[in-house]
Parts: structure tokens; sequence; C-alpha cells
């Protein structure tokens, strides 16, 4: 079934409002704890680590509430409605800066961070599982996906473009920071509501009995498409989310170039959406994982490029450089997304019944681990390069530690993600012949 423009623009809007809350975190929150709140790169980074491994453990707990949830609005669209706004007060919690001792901060930051983890979870995962539930027709869940990264996209641009520029304007970062993310919480409600009254959900399933966890680790088990799609996306978001956690040090010191970050986060977000619109046009010459296999590649060999040739010290030439590895990042990007949610109906012609949540929520989860791990590795190679918060400059064993957590990194978990999906063979056809038999059914 086809999908309407509107149906489609305000699913993105739902990811425009989950990006809001996601990338204050990325792009900031490691470097409002380090700069502003004063906590040591090494706590910083362990606050992230153990908020995420939490984080992945509740994520197949609210996959398996969501594919047990039966409500007058769906499976999935109720959590829009209900958890966004506690979800949203918690991130601004983790955004102040009370007067606390190390010790202190270190609890006061993990408590807000795993509280707003918590929620932010019961939020996503059923907004993530939306797809599949709303159609089945392969095309049209990556052109959903497409609309999901480009408000995702949007999201991030307000975010890159806006955060530090408004909170400079206040007397204080560390007052700047809770009320501009506030003002962001406003927005992302907003859009949050208008996701929950714009989608509808026509294919999900509300099964009579409770599904049983053997039942869902079976097909876990069973679901050979999921499990090769999580290992290879383990690299790519390795990847991107070592960039992520890093990148306002590396304009800051390696660039000097912080009063741009907006613009420069800005230009980099434009690239990725031309990279997601770029996926939706060829989705229907290429296979989706040949749209990853490409994407992935044109990080791994501009970022490869950059570190043995060009180097960082002119910025217009890494710009040009790096330029196809931004367009990468949002093919693969938007690949990953449609692959996950064909794996759903794999899920139920192997073991006979659906689960959105659990599959997204698998996902999702090694997503999130990834990120833990990223900032505890960034912290540490901070600590361990002697880096000094809100120093003029670096020493150049901290500005080397950048350079090489944004580029050598991403090469490294992006070439094995390659190598891996190679070999993954479930294309179009395959998935075809699924869907066909599951509606003759």
């Amino acid at each position: 079934m086809k999908l309407n423009f509107k149906t489609k623009f305000f699913y993105g809007g739902g990811d425009f409002a989950i990006n809001i809350m996601w990338q204050l975190t990325v792009f900031y929150l490691m470097f409002f704890y380090t700069d502003v709140f004063g906590l040591s790169p090494a706590k910083a980074g362990l606050v992230f680590f153990i908020a995420k491994i939490w984080d992945a453990i509740t994520d197949p707990i609210m996959g398996y509430i969501t594919d047990n949830t039966s409500s007058r609005w769906g499976k999935f669209r109720p959590y829009l409605l209900f958890a966004s706004l506690p979800a949203l007060a918690a991130i601004v919690l983790c955004f102040t800066a009370p007067d606390l001792s190390q010790s202190g901060k270190f609890y006061w930051a993990l408590c807000t961070y795993i509280s707003f983890t918590t929620l932010y979870t019961i939020v996503a995962i059923p907004f993530g599982s939306l797809i599949p539930a709303m159609t089945q027709d392969m095309n049209e869940r990556t052109s959903l996906a497409s609309f999901r990264y480009l408000g995702g996209s949007s999201g991030s641009i307000v975010v890159a473009s806006l955060t530090l520029w408004l909170v400079y304007k206040f007397e204080s970062p560390a007052v700047g920071f809770p009320i501009v993310v506030g003002a962001f919480s406003i927005l992302a409600a907003i859009f949050f509501f208008l996701c929950f009254f714009h989608t509808e959900e026509r294919y999900s399933k509300v099964y009579e009995e409770r599904i049983s966890l053997k039942r869902i680790l079976s097909m876990l088990a069973s679901n050979f498409p999921l499990q090769f799609i999580v290992v290879a996306i383990l690299g790519t978001w390795m990847a991107n989310n070592i960039k992520q956690v890093t990148v306002i040090y590396f304009v800051k010191y390696n660039l000097q170039l912080e009063p741009y970050f907006g613009l420069i986060l800005l230009a980099v977000i434009a690239q990725i959406m031309m990279g997601a619109a770029l996926a939706n046009l060829i989705k229907d010459k290429l296979e989706k994982k040949n749209i990853y296999i490409l994407g992935t590649a044109l990080y791994v060999v501009a970022d490869l490029i950059i570190y043995f040739v060009t180097g960082y010290e002119n910025f217009w030439l890494l710009a040009l450089v790096g330029f196809p590895s931004f367009i990468g990042f949002g093919m693969a990007g938007v690949a990953t997304w449609s692959m996950v949610a064909d794996t759903i109906e794999y899920g139920e012609w192997k073991s006979g019944f659906r689960a959105e949540g659990i599959i997204n929520a698998s996902y999702v989860c090694i997503f999130k681990l990834s990120i833990g791990f990223s900032a505890w590795l960034a912290g540490i190679i901070l600590e361990e390069t002697n880096y000094i918060p809100n120093a003029e400059t670096q020493n150049i064993q901290t500005l080397d530690g950048l350079f090489l957590m944004g580029y050598i990194f991403p090469v490294i978990a992006g070439s094995i993600a390659m190598i891996i999906m190679f070999y993954h063979k479930y294309d179009s056809q395959f998935y075809n012949k699924i869907f066909s038999e599951l509606s003759n059914k």
C-alpha cells in the first residue's frame, strides 16, 4: 500500500524530535561534562559506558513490552504520546550543573543520564518499530526510512547549528545549556504529537496470548538476516559515534574553529541528508546491501585519504575530501533502517509471529552499546593524552589522539562492516517471496 506524503512527512517529524534529544547528548553531553560541569574525561566516558550498558539491557525489555501492547491507538504509537514529555524533562536535567564534589558530579551525571536513556528507550523503541507496521511494500519502506533519515537529519541540523550559538548568549554555559535544551524540548514535544496524530499502524498484530521469552529467543536465534545486519551495523555505528563524540573537540582544538562549529556541523548534516536522498533515488536500481556497501566504501576511502594524505591543516581541502564521506554515511544509514524492517517478516515467516519491537530493540541495543564504548574510549584517550578542559590549545598528543579517533577508528570499523555485509545473501527477490507467502496465509 502506498503512503501519502503527509504520513511520510510526519513520520519523519517523529525522528526530527527523536534526534533533537539524541544529538544533544551525542554532540554536546560529553563536552558539557568535561568543559562545563567539570568532570574528568575518564569519568565522563565512564558515565556514558555504564549508562549505555543499562540502556542496552532495557531495549529488549521495551521491545517485549511493545510487542505485547494492545490499545485503541495500536502497539507503538501510544508511547509517543505518553512517554515523550518525561523523556524531554529528563534531558534538561542532564544539562544542569549543580555545585557538587567530583564524586557528587559523577553520580549526578550517572543518575540523570540513566533516567534519560530509560525514558528515551520507552519512546524510541516503539517509534523505530513503526515502519513495518505502516507498510509491507519494500520500496515504501525505503521511502519511509529516507523520510525518517531526512527528518532525523533536520533535527540534527537544528541542534548542530543553534546550540552553542544560543548557549553563549547567556552569562555562562552552565546557565545557557539547560535553558536552550528546554526550548528544544518544547519543539520536540510538538513534533512527537504531530507524528502520533498523522501515522497509522496497518499491519501490527496483537496476539491473544503473550509471546513467551523462549519463543522470542528462538525467533532471534533463527533470524539470520537480522544477525548479519546487526553485526555489520556495529561497525558502521562505531565509525559514526566515535566521530560524533569527538567532533566538538576536533573542531575546537585541531581546526581552531569553535566559533564556526554550528556551521561546520550544518554542512556535515546537509551532506548526510544528500546521501539519504541519493539512497532513495537508487533504491529501485541497487539492492539494499549494495547501497550500504557503496556508502560505507565512500567514507572509508575518504577518511584514509584525509589521514594519510591531506591532514587537517588546510580546512577547505579537508572539507572537499571529506564530502563523499558524509554522503556515504547517509546512504548506509537509510539502507540499514530499511533492511532491519525487512527482517520483521523473516522472523514472522520462520517463527509464526511478528515481533517488531524486539527486533528493532535488538538493533538499537547494539547501536547504543557502540555509543557507550565510543564515549568510554574517547574519555580514556583524552585522559591519557593529558587533555586540559577549556585550554586555548592542547598538546600534540591530544591533537594526534583526536585525529586518530576521528579518522582511523572509523576506517577499521567500516572495513569490517563491508566485509560482513558482502556475505549478506538475502535480497529483494527473497523477501518478495516471503511477503507473498505471508499474505496468502
